[in-house]
């Protein structure tokens, strides 16, 4: 193998993991918030990529508030979630295996719907620099990619000062922690399980934007996004959204060497077993700490 095929698909592994990555941090995010793992988080991509490509192509919107009205919907969509569906089932009583099925089936129900309204054929978003490549040590890369990138580490970055440095982060963080606890000192739990929902749903339509110009946009697109992006949360320590893109980026690039030293079908095989193997030897991730409890 060429140093210039490795370095090639090096920075693709990049651009993959970091995909990844944004879709395990949303997964995260809400299980560290909620203790629920979120089957439905590639659907709020989903969501959000389908609500651009509607609003581009038969609404004819310019792509930035196509962009950011797609962001609002995917946030929109984990509020509702929460509200309308694992609230009263955690007044209920739910267990962990029914939040589970809960966000499973309605994954489902959105691929349905997208399927019936919109169809199956795949649509792709614009991408930020349209078409433009740059050339790394003889190696090309997507603008667009760059700017995944980029954004992808801004996400992280700005989620890490919101929960350590403003009183709402915080507050979420306690509810999380000690529900019973937060109460007492005023916190609105119930309220901080959502905006966590919320929070969810606005990165994963920001995901499902920036991957929508590299894979398109296809009705059954979000189950394997989720597969793929609680792989990496699972590497990263499923309760450290932060470690998240480090176990995205990991995955990507084990994909990719995999693709270029064996073959392309034997990419999600080969990843899945070092991420078993990984699990085997250090059971709490890449990042995880033994000693992590709820938030």
């Amino acid at each position: 193998m060429s140093p210039d095929l490795l370095f090639q698909s090096v920075l693709t592994g990049l651009t993959n993991g970091f995909v990844y990555g944004l879709i395990g941090l949303g997964i995260a995010s809400i299980f560290r918030g909620t203790r629920i793992i979120n089957a439905m988080q590639g659907d709020f991509a989903l969501i959000g990529g389908i609500t651009a490509v509607l609003l581009l192509e038969r609404q004819g919107w310019p792509m930035l508030p196509a962009f950011v009205a797609a962001v609002l919907i995917g946030g929109a969509a984990g509020w509702l979630l929460e509200v309308l569906l694992v609230r009263p089932l955690r007044r209920r009583g739910g267990t962990e295996d029914s939040y589970l099925l809960l966000t499973l089936g309605c994954a489902f129900a959105v691929s349905a719907l997208v399927l019936y309204f919109v169809g199956r054929d795949s649509h792709a978003l614009p991408g930020i620099g349209g078409e433009g490549i740059v050339v790394i040590a003889d190696a090309a890369m997507r603008i667009h990619a760059l700017w995944l990138i980029a954004i992808s580490l801004a996400v992280m970055l700005t989620l890490r000062l919101f929960y350590s440095r403003t009183s709402l982060g915080l507050s979420m963080m306690a509810a999380a922690l000690d529900p019973q606890g937060a109460l007492t000192t005023g916190i609105n739990v119930p309220l901080m399980r959502t905006l966590t929902f919320a929070l969810g749903g606005l990165v994963g339509g920001l995901a499902g934007i920036l991957v929508g110009p590299l894979i398109t946009v296809y009705f059954d697109m979000g189950l394997l996004l989720t597969l793929k992006g609680f792989a990496a949360a699972i590497l990263g320590g499923l309760a450290n959204p932060m470690g998240a893109i480090v176990g995205g980026v990991t995955l990507g690039l084990l994909e990719s060497i995999a693709i270029v030293t064996i073959s392309s079908g034997y990419k999600d095989v080969i990843a899945m077993v070092i991420l078993i193997i990984i699990m085997i030897v250090m059971p709490n991730g890449l990042l995880g700490r033994r000693t992590r409890k709820g938030g």
